[in-house]
């Protein structure tokens, strides 16, 4: 995929009082388009203000960032205002307004635009269908749940014919059944409307549930990017281990036993495969730890396992291994 956005050597810095603050220091970074795209970070790591350069709330301080190729700096007039109608954010606390409806919120981006009444309410009801808001569309905010708010705020976004949702730490209000709710309504949506969603979390479990590529910011600076399915098959990844984490018991294996840290391609078959493999060289197998978890929209699963290799010839260590290798990705393995 292109990159919708691609940043090169992007710094931020602010200034407070007498002390410079750098908020984002060099960073190089690819937004694929079409990505549900997760960045991911504690408080305070500059993850906020890179969403806000993208937004053009902020401008870099040094660096350059390029939509579909071409620069950010300089927006002005036409340019810019179709900029922030292809580029639409959602916020945290949804930020409607009370004295609105529903409907008056949704077309309230259309209505600044001077588009015509018949056409902003054509386009609203079709955004209040798409998110699921039939019947509410005269309710003011005071009168919804916070997870029908942000399906407002969605709706809102989108009214315009965005092609990327920026969302502002958009599921941290939320508690945990509705934050779920709000990421499939999010994954139908960009699958719906082509989108590229870029969403920014200090949520691990967010980042696991939905997206597909993924970026760790730390102290301003991106310290890994990449596809999921790239990073879990990838053994020295810190995002593939904090994205599938095994349990880590606490225990070491028993003496003459391996264990292995295994990544399953294929979790169809992990109920059988490690009984399969200690079968086939008359080996003994236990299940230390593990599990399955869905992954940006498909399925991983992650298990440390023992095999009692006591008196086993080392044909018959080389041959697990292989075996191993033919259905998983062997992350390690502890004498």
């Amino acid at each position: 995929m292109s990159p919708v956005f691609r940043l090169e050597q992007v710094s931020k810095s602010f200034k407070r009082g007498h002390e410079t603050i750098h908020a984002l220091r060099d960073v190089n970074l690819n937004i694929p388009e079409g990505a549900f795209f997760g960045i991911v970070g504690t408080s305070g790591a500059g993850k906020s203000t890179l969403l806000r350069l993208l937004n053009l709330l902020e401008t870099p301080t040094s660096g350059q960032i390029y939509f579909h190729g071409q620069p950010l700096s300089g927006l002005q007039g036409q340019p810019l205002r179709h900029y922030l109608s292809k580029v639409a954010t959602i916020f945290q606390h949804f930020n409607l307004f009370h004295g609105k409806t529903v409907l008056e919120n949704i077309e309230l981006p259309l209505l600044v635009r001077g588009v015509a009444r018949t056409v902003r309410r054509q386009k609203a009801t079709h955004l209040i269908e798409m998110v699921g808001l039939q019947g509410l569309e005269q309710a003011y905010p005071s009168q919804l749940s916070g997870g029908q708010k942000q399906r407002v705020g969605i709706a809102r976004a989108l009214v315009g014919d965005a092609e990327v949702l920026l969302c502002d730490e958009a599921t941290s209000a939320l508690d945990s059944e509705t934050t779920t709710v709000i990421l499939d309504l999010l994954l139908r949506l960009k699958q719906q409307l082509k989108l590229t969603v870029i969403l920014i979390t200090h949520s691990w479990d967010v980042v696991r549930y939905a997206a597909d590529s993924v970026t760790l910011i730390q102290e301003g600076r991106n310290r890994e990017s990449g596809e999921v399915r790239d990073l879990l098959h990838d053994a020295d990844s810190y995002l593939g281990r904090q994205l599938l984490p095994a349990p880590d018991l606490g225990c070491t294996p028993q003496p003459g036993w391996v264990r292995y840290d295994l990544l399953l391609a294929d979790v169809r078959s992990q109920s059988t495969f490690f009984s399969d493999a200690a079968r086939r060289l008359n080996v003994t197998a236990a299940v230390v730890s593990g599990g399955v978890e869905r992954l940006g929209g498909f399925e991983a699963a992650r298990f440390k396992v023992d095999f009692d290799l006591r008196d086993q010839a080392p044909a018959v260590r080389e041959a697990l291994s292989s075996i191993l290798r033919e259905k998983s990705i062997v992350l390690g393995k502890v004498a």
